[in-house]
């Protein structure tokens, strides 16, 4: 039995969570049902790309992820199976993929949708459905048939200019930490361990990456590299983004 986990902006106040949870156990009372996060902002695909990008490799092969971001048919691709790493995702063809996976996915599967059904819902209705055959073990063959590509968006990629490097935010934490689209490799192959400057807004800068979070007094800024190698910027107890009004895609330059 396969691991069935969701990913939504639906948020907590309405029954929607709830809805897609006991139509998942009516068709397979024994499911074992994760949530990676239901308090995506709204529509956004990037937040929703990078929790998911950040947490479904740690779920066992065959875990089954359900994406609820911006499901409306019109405007999309359809909906998709995707298997990528052994892994399922059952989503809207929005872009997602695009800025979850660096490659394409090793299968997508097109999900035929009867013209009769009432798609106001379609997590619940179609999403919900398909994640049940396939954790019950159904091979995504039997369930539509092969699509070639997947609607695209091109993500934000750090960029560099001579001995600079300029990247963007991609993402902002519940302790308002900013996550960079800046890699390890990148900094490393730019800077060649030289001295740098991290530009922050309001004149702020960082000359050095600490090990960890307590390697400056509270309330002090740094930079550190997370768990999956790319640049966060932090405030030792403090909430970073709102002191320094820094928002999403706000650009960020490392001076060697």
């Amino acid at each position: 039995m396969a691991i069935i986990t969701l990913i939504s902006d639906f948020g907590l106040k309405d029954h929607y969570v709830s809805s897609v949870k006991g139509a998942i156990y009516s068709q397979l009372p024994e499911a074992i049902i994760i949530d990676i996060s239901h308090q995506i902002e709204k529509f956004n695909i990037q937040g929703a790309a990078f929790i998911l990008k950040e947490a479904y490799q740690s779920f066992p092969p065959k875990t089954v992820h359900i994406i609820g971001i911006l499901t409306e048919l019109k405007n999309t691709g359809g909906y998709v199976i995707v298997e990528h790493n052994d892994h399922f995702f059952i989503a809207a063809d929005n872009g997602i993929f695009s800025l979850l996976f660096d490659e394409m996915p090793k299968k997508i599967i097109q999900i035929p949708v009867s013209t009769s059904l009432n798609l106001s819902f379609p997590v619940r209705d179609v999403f919900a459905q398909i994640a049940c055959k396939l954790a019950n073990g159904g091979t995504v063959e039997s369930l539509g048939k092969p699509k070639e590509d997947l609607l695209q968006r091109l993500p934000f990629r750090a960029t560099t200019v001579g001995s600079n490097i300029r990247g963007a935010i991609v993402y902002i934490d519940s302790y308002d930490n900013v996550v960079t689209n800046i890699d390890r490799a990148l900094f490393e192959q730019v800077g060649k361990g030289s001295p740098f400057i991290l530009e922050l807004a309001r004149g702020n800068q960082i000359e050095r990456i600490s090990r960890e979070y307590n390697d400056v007094p509270e309330g002090e800024i740094l930079a550190i590299f997370n768990a999956s190698n790319y640049l966060e910027i932090a405030m030792r107890n403090g909430k970073l983004s709102s002191l320094l009004g820094m928002q999403l895609n706000h650009s960020i330059t490392i001076r060697f």
